[in-house]
């Protein structure tokens, strides 16, 4: 049976987990049957639409795409364009094509774009009457001269509505005061006529009022969830028409102007809040901690600082963490970094009592030590993600038992601990196993006939004296030792062989493989200058399944310490070998090139910048032999490797490469600093 040979239904799952522009530019075009299908409407559900793919599809291309997809088409998303990468981006050709009088977009009910031209708002929303979902730039929002809002009462069952940040400075196209007061009008306004608001998220508003938010909240009683991002116009009064029971579970309030009190005020009336942040409120002390402890019972993430905003440092002590330790059982998720006031024994006692956290991030809290990390091991057996970067004090008796002891852990930061060192995770040798469990009962079966045997033989020689001299004692234990011996020969060899037959199904045949091992998929050991090889072989051997490390600035290790790291950790898509620091440098050599290129065959990021000992030869070794698609970013004092003919002309796998280098400046005179994008096809340069 071929694989042409499956149902469409089949087919249609496999090709829901291949990326759009992959079923577009490439699956597409193998035969009519998978064009047909790459066309489905089941397909098409969601759409990320980006300014390559823009480029790439002439108009009717495109129209003629949209007419086959569009009934299944829900989400329209522009994520380059939100992410500062694409600022250039006009909409025209996608808005026009929507507008078509042969698309059918009615199930459209998630639109995701930063500005729309002028012209296009009323048509688009008058076509797309379905819409529940929208989120747009503060730019556009503030500078449509109130034509936004306006077009937006038109959508009364719109169930969220999102404000995030504009990729423009908008410092440089704001008008005078009086344009405050308008915006501020026309949103309240809008509020008004959208009663079905649920989800509201207004960021980068610095110019919102108290008097436009208690408007929300008054129109939208069911709304469940709010975010305002660097409105720092919102204080206490902007909250005071909260209902007395408001059906609010999300609230973030990240750099307003929030104190203790308002923060009472809103736990009380909000009693089912599970979400919350205040990062960034300068006035939120432990006593906000202690009023959502008394007043929000189920309470299970919370943020008190965000290492996005730096120059915030937390007020939060020893004291809130003892509050949540004493009333919020149901904790998951706690991110309190930069808390200056917060030691091991709060953190210890948080531990003890909210078993049940999945998320920490304390980074930057320097009194943090190996004490933390060790009851986090005994304690918090669910934890997945684990932030520690900048806990200066850490070390690898910390380490090692978090890692061994927590197995559900995903992600570990450890950057800039420059005392991390002995990593040990050989602890994992010594966890049993369902398949030694199987071997250890298998044993024990084994071994009840000859006990029954001889549990009948002494019935039988009591029975015939006859017997008992023909059979002394002597003899039957002889006869039962030497069966007992086989029996752990037997069983020592079936476990021998299964062990054999494990190792030999694992791909990497230099590096021992552990019966288990760490599911980490996301290591950061970035600036910790005492890693060595031996810790990057802890690493390679009991984390085989890590997809992105970053060994930055770990100036210790050498070619060796890369080639275990390459042979374990076959699957990694990103790694970081970079140097870090304009002083020290690296001590990698081509060697490390070779090694990368030859194992990591899933590889998309690799960073080898400030690596002085690797050379042109080694680089162009590298972009022949690796996977591809691939970025690569290095610093080379070799004019040379500008021109990309002469990175394309060299045989090898990659023959067929096309190279494309972006040079993102040069500093000291002489020294380049590139991306390499190596690829060979127009749906790899759109990955």
């Amino acid at each position: 049976m071929e694989i042409l040979d499956l149902p469409e239904e089949v087919l249609l799952l496999i090709f829901s987990y291949v990326p759009l522009y992959n079923l577009f530019f490439s699956v597409q075009r193998t035969c009519l049957a998978w064009r047909d299908l790459c066309f489905h409407h089941s397909l098409w559900g969601t759409v990320h639409y980006s300014q390559q793919i823009d480029e790439k599809l002439t108009e009717e291309e495109l129209l003629s795409v949209l007419k086959s997809v569009s009934r299944g088409l829900q989400h329209l998303v522009f994520e380059k364009a939100f992410q500062h990468r694409e600022t250039d981006f006009s909409f025209l050709k996608i808005l026009k094509c929507i507008l078509h009088q042969d698309v059918d977009v009615s199930n459209i009910s998630s639109l995701k774009i930063p500005s729309i031209p002028n012209g296009y708002l009323e048509p688009l929303v008058d076509k797309c009457s379905g819409l529940s979902s929208i989120e747009v730039s503060y730019y556009y929002a503030y500078c449509s001269n109130g034509e936004f809002f306006v077009t937006m009462k038109k959508l009364p069952h719109l169930k969220e509505f999102k404000i995030t940040e504009s990729s423009k400075c908008i410092e440089t196209f704001a008008e005078p005061a009086f344009h405050q007061n308008r915006f501020n009008e026309m949103l309240a306004d809008m509020f008004s006529c959208l009663l079905e608001l649920e989800v509201v998220h207004i960021a980068s508003v610095n110019k919102l009022y108290d008097s436009t938010l208690c408007a929300l909240i008054d129109a939208c009683k069911n709304m469940k969830e709010l975010a305002l991002y660097g409105c720092d116009g919102i204080s206490n009064a902007g909250f005071q028409s909260l209902p007395e029971k408001s059906g609010i579970t999300s609230l973030h309030l990240n750099s307003t102007s929030v104190n203790d009190k308002g923060m009472e005020h809103i736990c009380r009336s909000c009693p089912g809040l599970r979400n919350v942040s205040f990062a960034g409120c300068m006035y939120v002390t432990d006593i906000s901690i202690k009023h959502l402890c008394t007043h929000c019972p189920n309470l299970e993430s919370l943020c008190v600082s965000d290492p996005e905003i730096f120059y915030h440092k937390s007020n939060i002590t020893d004291g809130g963490l003892d509050y949540l330790s004493q009333n919020s059982h149901a904790l998951r998720s706690l991110t309190m970094c930069n808390s200056a006031q917060i030691s091991d024994l709060g953190l210890d006692q948080l531990a003890r009592s909210c078993s049940n956290l999945m998320q920490l991030d304390v980074s930057g809290c320097l009194s943090v030590s190996d004490n933390t990390l060790q009851v986090l091991a005994q304690h918090c057996h669910h934890l997945q993600t684990v932030n520690f970067s900048e806990c200066v004090h850490l070390t690898g008796k910390g380490i090692n038992p978090l890692v061994t002891s927590c197995k559900w852990l995903k992600t570990l930061n450890v950057a800039n601990c420059p005392f991390v060192q002995n990593l040990n995770f050989e602890a994992f040798d010594q966890i049993e196993t369902p398949y030694d469990r199987y071997l250890k009962g298998k044993k024990e079966l084994s071994n009840c006939p000859d006990k029954l045997n001889d549990d009948n033989s002494r019935v039988t020689l009591a029975a015939d004296p006859e017997l008992v001299e023909e059979n002394n004692p002597e003899n039957s234990t002889q006869t039962c030792d030497n069966t007992n011996h086989k029996t752990d020969e037997k069983s020592e060899l079936d476990r021998s062989r299964a062990r054999a037959n494990f190792l030999s199904a694992l791909t990497c045949s230099s590096i021992p493989s552990p019966k288990v091992h760490s599911e980490l998929r996301f290591l950061n050991l970035g600036l910790c200058s005492k890693v060595t090889d031996h810790c990057l072989r802890q690493i390679a051997m009991y984390c085989p399944d890590l997809r992105e490390l970053d060994i930055k600035g770990c100036f210790n290790t050498t070619d060796l310490g890369i080639s275990y790291i390459a042979r374990g950790c076959q699957g990694l898509k990103l790694l970081n070998i970079s140097s870090g620091s304009m002083i020290q440098k690296m001590c990698l050599t081509d060697q490390s090139l070779v090694s990368i290129a030859t194992h990591c065959k899933g590889l998309r990021q690799l960073f080898i910048e400030k690596n002085p000992l690797m050379s042109l030869d080694g680089y162009k070794n590298l972009f022949d032999h690796c996977s591809l698609p691939c970025t690569v970013s290095l610093t080379t004092k070799s004019p040379e490797i500008l021109k990309t003919d002469i990175l394309s002309m060299d045989s090898g796998v990659n023959s067929c490469k096309r190279v494309n280098v972006f040079c993102r400046g040069c500093y000291k005179g002489n020294i380049y600093h590139l991306d390499v994008l190596l690829y060979n096809s127009d749906g790899h340069i759109l990955e």
